[in-house]
């Protein structure tokens, strides 16, 4: 059966991590990639122009990702109170797993350059997920369990400074590894905790 389309773009972004973590930023370059996908260095330069425009498209996909989780999240009939651990655990398999180091210390890297990662993380997967967070906050709020006083945004931000802290900047500077999935359950559930204790409505938040 032919490989179509999306199952191509799937191989060359692959070949495009493999690439990545095996040479770093500066030495990765288009032909490298299309060698180890098996493409021709004209198709990546057709669908993607160059280097920052094809990891760009790698950011814009995992933050659909990021938004499809959310948006779940916020549409879902579970208790949104207990929902927090499951929105954690989502957020740190898209942002603190092994391709989100590989793809933030590529930014780090093309600072200098172009700082268009920097500007595509900003664009499609951080303000994308702030955004979504703070709508899933809205709904946790009406639902009773929490406070904060009106701004979703607020909390949505507090979530994510426990959830994260420098964890991101250590990882792409090298001090710590990719989450796996024993760490992820832990920060998840230390997230939720410290995020009760400061917006529990009182007895309402059943703690």
């Amino acid at each position: 059966m032919a490989e179509n389309k999306d199952e191509r773009r799937g191989r060359i972004e692959a070949a495009a991590f493999e690439v990545l973590e095996e040479m770093g930023y500066r030495k990765a370059s288009m032909l490298q990639i299309a060698k180890r996908a098996q493409a021709s260095n004209e198709t990546l330069y057709n669908w993607y122009g160059n280097k920052q425009a094809l990891f760009s498209s790698i950011i814009e996909g995992n933050a659909s990702g990021i938004r499809q989780v959310l948006e779940e999240a916020i549409a879902g009939g579970s208790d949104p109170e207990h929902s927090l651990e499951n929105v954690g655990r989502l957020l740190l398999r898209f942002t603190a797993t092994d391709n989100a180091v590989i793809i933030n210390r590529a930014a780090v890297a093309d600072v200098a350059d172009t700082g268009l990662l920097a500007a595509a993380i900003e664009t499609h997967a951080r303000s994308v997920m702030m955004q979504r967070l703070a709508a899933f906050m809205e709904r946790v709020e009406a639902a009773g369990p929490f406070d904060f006083k009106g701004d979703p945004g607020g909390a949505a931000d507090v979530f994510i400074r426990l959830l994260l802290g420098e964890l991101q900047i250590q990882q792409a500077l090298g001090s710590q590894p990719p989450l796996d999935d024993d760490a992820i359950e832990r920060r998840s559930e230390e997230c939720a905790a410290l995020f009760r204790r400061l917006y529990a409505n009182g007895a309402g938040s059943g703690r």
